[in-house]
């Protein structure tokens, strides 16, 4: 199959302006990244389905809207959907053998975004039940980086964010509990944000689990803001979602504004080229103005995701867990297995992970928003280097750079702000690492503090590393690099 790359990194904004010019067709646009979407459905295995005909024919519905003058906010721009999130009529496993449905209604966040326009045309891997840090499943295979089909994309967004990079689709969905949103960002080169909790409607019978959220995917901070203007806020379905005014589409700059950088945030271990490309734009934000300040945050990843497991099993998991036929549980995927008998039948502590989060409140309260400082940036993930189809079951530890880190959390910084789960934090994409992989870093906000975080995000897209799918593309699929 030849393959029309014409579309394949095209901007949601950009596609918009040239749908509503008439230079564009949602049609063509959609043709070639379905096209794309098959393509690479063996090389990247980020897709679990593609919906063709269903996306052409609501394609051609968008072209008609756009002749006739009643397109709407995203009309005709396609969106990759995390495979965990309810699209009605479409199959849904959470990445499982031991689980199948097929929703009669749509996730809220479904559903704004195809009442605004956008067409949901492929549905994205996830590892099983969203619990870990890679992609990789008995259910869909392992996902691999576009960036180094050698590594992983992260997870459990891992199909969002390897779409994204491979050129499947200018946005997605996903969704965060450890980290879920950002890992994949912060792997495959991509934005992704983590709202407050609240800021977005939760999924009907989840508004009680504060420390998961849904938010958007964009391989550019224009398009992030398009898609989170687009999700935000209430929904009928939910009684979580919180009102919402939305964000401006230019921003203030940061001049004079105190931004803290914090390397600490994990057990010391650190890419050095992760360090280096933080520190440069950090550079770049004080050539605009900004007072950045150095913070120290002297935590302990690996006890702080463990905690926040074991919370998360207490408040739900173990009792979803139990409804599940106990038969069918052969058919789970090895670390499924491992983590039961990690955390299920024992006494999980709830208030163990309460006592947390309000430990780490009051650092940041203590060190950066009692002081005025308005926003900390920090490391997404501690290495770049994770392999695809790592055993995290065998494989206990991951070295960086001399350091142990636990295998399933202990080499990610995005679990504590799961537990102050009312923090906004973008992660944001930073250079290359040496091995070609993305390096990152988080833009964390006071409690919901969301314009801040999106005020100094969009002050580094002016900078270095900040997009790369403008300056080069990955090469693990196919595509030459551009220069810059």
């Amino acid at each position: 199959m030849e393959v029309n790359t014409d579309y394949s990194y095209l901007s949601a904004v950009e596609a918009l302006r040239r749908f509503r010019a008439g230079d564009d067709s949602p049609l063509d646009v959609m043709k070639s990244l379905l096209d794309r979407a098959e393509h690479f459905s063996a090389t990247v295995n980020a897709t679990t389905a593609i919906h063709r005909e269903s996306a052409l024919a609501t394609a051609r519905d968008a072209e008609r809207r756009y002749r006739d003058g009643s397109a709407r906010p995203l009309e005709g721009i396609p969106v990759a959907v995390k495979e965990e999130m309810s699209v009605a009529g479409w199959h849904k496993s959470v990445g499982s053998l031991l689980h199948d449905e097929v929703p009669t209604t749509h996730h809220p966040m479904i559903d704004k975004l195809i009442r605004a326009g956008a067409i949901p045309h492929i549905q994205t891997t996830v590892p099983e039940f969203c619990l870990i840090g890679q992609t990789l499943s008995r259910r869909f295979g392992v996902t691999r980086n576009p960036w180094n089909l050698a590594m992983t994309p992260g997870g459990s967004s891992g199909g969002s964010g390897a779409a994204l990079a491979a050129g499947l689709a200018p946005v997605a969905t996903g969704s965060d509990m450890g980290g879920s949103i950002r890992i994949p960002a912060a792997l495959c080169g991509v934005y992704g944000f983590k709202p407050p909790f609240g800021r977005l409607a939760a999924a009907p019978g989840e508004e009680l689990f504060a420390f998961a959220v849904d938010g958007p995917m964009a391989r550019t901070f224009d398009d992030l803001v398009l898609m989170q203007n687009a999700v935000a806020g209430p929904h009928p379905a939910s009684y979580t979602g919180m009102p919402f005014h939305p964000l401006p589409t230019t921003f203030p700059g940061v001049s004079g504004l105190r931004i803290g950088v914090a390397f600490t945030t994990g057990n010391g271990g650190l890419c050095p080229d992760t360090r280096r490309n933080i520190e440069q734009a950090c550079a770049a934000l004080e050539l605009q103005g900004a007072l950045i300040e150095p913070i120290e945050l002297d935590w302990d990843s690996n006890q702080i995701g463990s905690d926040l497991i074991e919370a998360i099993f207490g408040i739900f998991f173990e009792e979803y867990l139990a409804e599940l036929p106990a038969s069918e549980f052969p058919k789970g995927t090895a670390y499924l297995h491992w983590l039961m008998s990690r955390y299920c039948g024992r006494r999980n502590s709830i208030l163990k992970g309460a006592r947390l989060a309000l430990a780490l409140h009051q650092e940041l309260d203590r060190k950066l928003w009692c002081r005025g400082v308005a926003a900390l940036v920090c490391p997404t993930v501690f290495t770049t280097a994770i392999p695809a189809d790592m055993d995290l079951t065998t494989e206990r530890t991951v070295d960086i750079e001399g350091r142990h880190a636990d295998s399933y959390l202990g080499w990610v910084g995005t679990p504590p702000f799961n537990l102050v789960s009312r923090c906004p934090v973008i992660a944001a994409p930073t250079g290359l690492a040496g091995n070609g992989m993305p390096t990152s870093m988080q833009i964390v906000g006071a409690p919901f503090a969301d314009e801040v975080v999106f005020r100094v995000a969009a002050a580094h897209a002016r900078g270095p590393g900040s997009e790369l799918f403008t300056r080069v593309f990955p090469a693990a699929v196919g595509i030459p690099a551009r220069g810059s």
